[in-house]
C-alpha cells in the first residue's frame, strides 16, 4: 500500500474543535493528507474546566489537552510555534520563529486574546485568556499573603472566575479581598432572575464586594481609575487587575485579507468556510457564522469539531461540504466556586428546581470528565505507525503517479525542483551557490590550519522537518565542537518521504532551511550533497572544522586530578522512547528538543579560554560509553558520582517506568565489564545532540561551571573527576 501523501492541511491552534479534529483523525485518516497542527504550546486548557483548576478541584493536567501527545498518537505533524499571519497568494501561514508553511487548505481554531484598549491596560492588567498566561499569575499571587484582586467585566467568565478565586483563597487561608468591577446595573442583565439571585448569594458568601455601574477608564500599578452612574471619578485600590471584559480574536486573520466581522471575528458560511477565502476554514470563539451569529462559548467550538472534521475530509477529496446550523438556546453551568454550581437554559434556571447546587456540579463535573477523557485516555496503537500510516487517496491525477518507486539515481528529487529551492535560498549566506554548481566542492583553509572532518546520519526524531535539520545539523557539528574546532562547511544527505511533488518539494526547503540556519549562525557553508526518496525523512552530514594543531582537544588527554564537568542533561533516549510508547508528556519532549537545540559551540569556546585538555560530546553511546572512549589506553579511571547526574525533565519517571531506548542494552552489555556494582541505567542512555564532558584541572572547575551557567548551560554540573588507579574503569561514588 502507498502511503505517500499529497495533500497539506493546516490547523492554526488547539482550540476545543481542533482538537477533535485532531481525536478523530487519529482514529480515521484520510488517505494521502498529511495534517498538521501550528501551536505555540503543548498543552491547551479546556475553558469548562478553568474555574475548577482556579479553585484548586483539578490539577493542571486534568484541566489541559496534551497536544504534541494527542499529534504524536494520531499521526499528526507538529510544528511548535506561533502564527502571526496568511500569505493568501503563496497558500502559506507565516510563523513567528521558523519559516513560512506552506498548504493546501487551511483552519483556524486559536482562540481569543483581551481587549487591552482601556488606558493602561497592556502594562498593568491581566487577561483572563490566553488562560496560560493568567493561570501563571495566579499561582504568583497565590504566594502573597493579603492584596486586593479586582476582577473587571460581570460575565459568567468573571462571575465564575471571583467564586473560584474566592474558593481556593479561603482554603489558603489568605487574606486577600476581591472587588467585582462592571457597567452593568444587575448581574447577568439577560439571564433569569433566580439564576441571578443564586450568582448574587454565592458572591456575598464569599465576601466579593460587587460594584455596578462603575466603567474603568485607566489601570495603574496599584489602582483602577472608573467612573459610577453618578458621574463620580473614583480611584479603586488593586493589586491584581483581571481583565473579564468582551475579548477579540488574534487580528492576524483580518490583517491577512480574510472577511471579518466589526468585532475582527472571521465570517464563514455554514460550511465554516471564510466567505472570502474557500480555501480556509475556521471554528470556535475566533469565528462568527455569517448567516447564524452567536455569542463566544466553548460549546459551539465543541460542537463545531465534528463539522470541521468531515468538511475538510470532503474538500480533500473534492466532495460537497456539510452544512451546519447552531443550536438558539444552550445549556450554561456556573461554577460556585466550592463544588456547586448554577443553570440556566434559555431563561429557564434549571439550579435548586430539583437539583441541588452540588448536584449540578456533579453533573458538569461528568460532562467535562467526559469531553476530557477523549484526549487523556487514547486508545492504544503502534504509534510508528501512527505517523504517515494511511494509504492512497484518490486524485484525479492518480492515473499519472507510478506503480512503484524506483531505486539508485531513479530515486533522486527531481532537479529542476531541487534547483528552484536553493534559487529560493540563496539568501542565506550559509549557501555556497557557486560551489553548488560543481561536481565536487573546493574547500580552502588558511595556512597552518588543519581540517577535521566527521559524518552523522540519522532518522528524524521530530515531526517537523525544519526542526529536524536544525538538530541534526548541530549533532553532526558537535563532534567538531568537542575537538576545540570551529565548523567550516558541511555537505547534506537528504532522503525524502515519498508523497506527492509539492509535499516532496515543502520538505525537502524546510530540511534545508533548518540546516541552513544553524550553518549560518555558526559562519560555516553549504557546499554541496545529495538528495534522494525513499521510506521516511532522514539527514546525512559530512561536517568539515578547522583548527590550529596546538589547539586541538584530544579525548585521551586526561590526567589524574582532572575534575568532569557535564554541560547538559542527560535522557533524550529515553524520553523519545517513551513518545514511540504514547507515554512522554508535550512539555517533557518540549524541554527535550530545546536542549538538543542548544549548541556545544559556546561550551567548547570556554573550555579553550579555561586551558582544558580532554573532551568530547555525549551522543549515541551514552555517558559511560563516551566516558569509557576517553579512558581507552590511559593508565586512568573515573570516579563518578551519579548522584550528581542532571536528569531532563519527566526522565526519572520514566525511568521508573522501566522506558529505554531500543540502543540501551547493547550500550550497557559495552560498559558492563568496565563498572563495578550496580550500574544506573541512565548511563547508558544514547543521546542525540547532548552535551560535552569536559575535563579540566580541579583548581578551574568552579570558575568553568559559573562561566557554562552564564552561556545559558543550566544543567552544567561536575559529576566526578580521574583517578591514577586501574585501567578503563569507571567508579560509582
Amino acid at each position: 500500500m502507498d502511503s505517500a501523501n499529497y495533500i497539506d492541511i493546516v490547523l492554526i491552534g488547539g482550540g476545543h474543535a481542533h482538537a477533535q479534529v485532531i481525536k478523530m483523525w487519529g482514529m480515521k485518516p484520510l488517505a494521502g493528507v498529511r495534517l498538521s497542527l501550528i501551536s505555540p504550546s503543548s498543552f491547551t486548557p479546556y475553558s469548562g474546566m478553568l474555574p475548577g483548576l482556579v479553585a484548586g478541584h483539578y490539577t493542571f493536567e486534568q484541566s489541559h489537552i496534551d497536544l504534541r501527545r494527542l499529534c504524536h498518537w494520531a499521526g499528526v505533524r507538529y510544528i511548535n510555534d506561533r502564527a502571526v499571519a496568511i500569505d493568501s497568494t503563496r497558500k502559506a501561514v507565516i510563523l513567528a520563529s521558523q519559516p513560512d508553511l506552506p498548504c493546501d487548505f487551511l483552519s483556524i481554531n486559536n482562540g481569543i486574546t483581551p481587549d487591552l484598549s482601556i488606558e493602561g491596560a497592556k502594562e498593568f492588567a491581566i487577561g483572563v485568556k490566553p488562560i496560560s498566561n493568567f493561570y501563571q499569575q495566579w499561582q504568583t499571587l497565590l504566594q502573597q499573603e493579603a492584596c486586593m484582586i479586582s476582577v473587571v467585566g460581570a460575565g459568567i467568565a468573571g462571575i465564575e472566575l471571583s467564586l473560584a478565586m474566592a474558593e481556593r483563597l479561603r482554603k489558603e487561608n489568605k487574606a486577600a479581598k476581591i472587588q467585582l468591577i462592571y457597567p452593568q446595573k444587575v448581574l447577568l442583565p439577560d439571564a433569569p432572575q433566580k439564576l441571578r439571585q443564586h450568582l448574587e448569594v454565592a458572591l456575598q458568601s464569599y465576601d466579593v464586594e460587587c460594584l455596578p455601574g462603575h466603567r474603568v477608564n485607566q489601570f495603574t500599578a496599584d489602582t483602577i481609575k472608573c467612573e459610577n452612574d453618578d458621574g463620580e471619578h473614583l480611584n479603586l485600590n488593586s493589586d491584581f487587575h483581571l481583565l473579564c471584559t468582551q475579548a477579540k480574536p488574534s487580528g492576524f486573520a483580518q490583517e491577512s485579507g480574510l472577511k471579518c466581522d466589526e468585532q475582527g471575528f472571521i465570517l464563514l458560511n455554514d460550511a465554516l468556510q471564510s466567505i472570502s477565502h474557500p480555501w480556509i476554514f475556521a471554528a470556535g470563539d475566533t469565528a462568527q457564522q455569517q448567516n447564524h451569529p452567536r455569542p463566544q462559548a466553548g460549546v459551539f467550538a465543541v460542537r463545531q469539531g465534528p463539522i470541521l472534521f468531515k468538511n475538510l475530509r470532503r474538500i480533500a477529496k473534492g466532495k460537497k461540504l456539510r452544512q451546519y446550523t447552531p443550536q438558539q438556546e444552550f445549556l450554561k453551568i456556573i461554577s460556585l466556586g466550592k463544588k456547586s454550581a448554577a443553570a440556566s437554559r434559555g431563561q429557564k434556571a434549571i439550579s435548586r428546581t430539583g437539583l441541588s447546587a452540588a448536584l449540578v456540579w456533579n453533573w458538569k463535573n461528568h460532562i467535562d470528565q467526559k469531553f476530557m477523557a477523549r484526549f487523556q485516555k487514547l486508545p492504544k496503537r503502534d504509534m510508528k505507525k501512527a505517523q504517515g500510516s494511511v494509504t492512497k487517496l484518490a486524485l484525479p491525477e492518480e492515473s499519472l503517479l507510478p506503480a512503484m518507486h524506483c531505486e539508485g539515481c531513479g530515486a533522486k528529487v527531481a532537479a529542476d525542483d531541487l534547483k528552484n529551492i536553493l534559487q529560493e535560498l540563496s539568501h542565506s549566506k550559509a549557501l555556497d551557490t557557486k560551489t553548488l554548481t560543481d561536481d565536487a566542492a573546493r574547500l580552502s583553509l588558511p595556512d597552518n590550519y588543519e581540517l577535521l572532518q566527521t559524518v552523522d546520519s540519522f532518522h528524524g526524531l521530530v515531526s517537523d522537518p525544519y526542526e529536524q535539520g536544525r538538530i541534526a545539523c548541530l549533532h553532526a557539528m558537535s563532534d567538531i565542537f568537542a575537538m576545540g574546532a570551529k565548523v567550516h562547511s558541511a555537505q547534506a544527505m537528504i532522503s525524502i518521504a515519498h508523497a506527492g511533488e509539492n509535499i516532496v518539494k515543502r520538505d525537502l526547503k524546510r530540511l534545508l532551511q533548518g540546516i541552513l540556519y544553524e550553518l549560518e549562525r555558526h559562519h560555516a557553508q553549504l557546499v554541496g550533497g545529495h538528495s534522494s526518496l525513499g521510506d521516511r525523512n532522514s539527514i546525512g552530514l559530512v561536517v568539515n572544522g578547522y583548527s590550529e594543531p596546538e589547539n586541538i582537544l584530544f579525548k585521551n588527554a586526561l590526567r589524574a586530578g582532572d575534575d568532569l564537568i557535564l554541560t547538559k542533561a542527560l535522557g533524550s533516549g529515553i524520553a523519545f522512547a517513551a513518545e514511540q510508547h504514547g507515554l512522554a508528556k508535550g512539555p517533557w519532549i518540549d524541554a527535550t528538543i530545546e536542549q538538543m537545540l542548544q549548541s556545544n559551540y559556546p561550551a567548547a569556546q570556554l573550555a579553550h579560554e579555561f586551558k582544558v585538555r580532554a573532551c568530547t560530546d555525549i551522543t549515541g553511546f551514552g555517558l559511560a560509553g563516551h566516558l569509557l572512549e576517553m579512558l581507552d589506553g590511559s593508565a586512568l579511571c573515573a570516579a563518578l558520582d551519579v548522584n550528581t547526574l542532571p536528569l531532563l525533565e519527566g526522565v526519572d519517571t520514566l525511568l521508573e517506568r522501566e522506558i529505554r531506548s531500543s540502543l540501551f542494552p547493547q550500550n550497557m552489555r559495552n560498559i558492563r565489564s568496565h563498572i563495578d556494582g550496580k550500574i544506573p541505567d541512565i548511563l547508558a542512555d544514547p543521546q542525540t545532540s547532548g552535551g560535552l564532558l569536559i575535563a579540566v584541572s580541579a583548581g578551574k572547575s568552579d570558575a568553568l561551571l559559573d562561566a557554562l551557567k552564564e552561556q545559558g548551560y543550566h544543567h552544567s554540573v561536575r559529576i566526578g573527576h580521574i583517578k591514577a588507579k586501574h585501567r578503563d574503569h569507571i567508579e560509582l561514588l
